[in-house]
């Protein structure tokens, strides 16, 4: 194959991951609007409802893989099962609070998690896995501290519901690091582990007679079921972005989602967005212009280095 060849494959990989992951960041910025159509639901039931209907999802996929056996050959191993005992606990909470954030009017809280999330990754590195931060990411870490202590400052309390999420993401992402099992099984498998619990909690709910589905009509049964399918699509779409995209792409790409929950919070929900909102995050901001940059710089100075 000649280099223009090789060219124009290397383009079309790149357009087709960069399709991806607009696909995939798109969805989870958007997210708002589909929860919002479950604002008549329980957060915790409308959880446990997308727990139950990815596992099917997820299922058929690695059967037309042809993976499922070896999903399943993952589950002999003791510490990878408690890994993903884990990360599916911490998924969990990410989604729940996630989705109580939308139902309660709390969409800019949840933009600042996901804004915080790289940062929390940072942290990630230096905790867990040993790594040294240079100068210029603790400078990006002690802006995006001093952003969320200046919101405790100006109203009297932690914004605990994005502290919740960008720790719980970011843990996850930490957690999953560790798993050696890849991004589709790996939901299978944690949604596979929550699907008891989910179940007999919808179960307790039909006895209680508090069960919502098949009793508020159609819309809200299609919505409830569907949740399955928009949870594993976008990461599907994420999955196939990262094979074809650097991860320094994929990292600015992350930020559509925040940035779409803020749109949404502020200029489609109504929520209001105060002065101390901007201060905090302008720190937020600065703290991912510098984060980076430096990254850009650091990225840069190793090619020289390396020539």
């Amino acid at each position: 194959m000649t280099d223009s060849a090789n060219v124009t494959a290397d383009d079309k990989q790149a357009t087709t991951g960069l399709l991806f992951g607009l696909l995939a960041f798109g969805i989870w910025a958007l997210f708002p609007l589909y929860w919002h159509e479950l604002d008549n639901v329980d957060p915790f039931q409308v959880l446990a409802h997308r727990a139950l209907w990815t596992v099917p999802v997820c299922a058929l996929v690695l059967i037309f893989r042809g993976q499922l056996l070896r999903t399943f050959s993952a589950l002999k191993q003791p510490k990878t099962v408690l890994l993903l005992v884990l990360s599916t606990t911490l998924i969990s909470v990410n989604w729940g609070t996630y989705i109580w954030s939308v139902s309660n009017d709390q969409i800019l809280q949840a933009s600042m998690g996901y804004y915080l999330n790289p940062l929390v990754n940072v942290l990630a590195g230096l905790t867990v896995f040993g790594e040294r931060l240079r100068k210029g990411q603790w400078v990006a870490v002690g802006l995006a501290i001093a952003g969320v202590s200046y919101a405790a400052w100006a109203y009297g309390s932690v914004p605990w519901i994005g502290l919740i999420l960008a720790f719980s993401f970011g843990s996850y992402g930490a957690v999953r690091k560790l798993v050696p099992v890849d991004a589709v099984p790996g939901l299978f498998v944690e949604t596979l582990l929550t699907l008891p619990v989910a179940l007999g909690y919808l179960l307790w709910l039909e006895h209680q007679g508090l069960g919502v589905f098949l009793k508020l009509g159609f819309k809200t049964d299609f919505f409830l079921v569907a949740a399955g399918f928009v949870t594993a699509i976008p990461l599907f779409c994420y999955v196939a972005a990262a094979k074809r995209l650097p991860i320094s792409t994929v990292g600015m790409l992350f930020y559509l989602t925040p940035t779409g929950l803020f749109l949404l919070a502020a200029f489609l929900y109504g929520e209001p967005v105060s002065q101390g909102d901007l201060v905090t995050f302008g720190f937020i901001w600065a703290a991912l212009a510098v984060f980076t940059l430096e990254r850009r710089h650091h990225a840069r100075r190793r090619r020289v280095t390396a020539i």
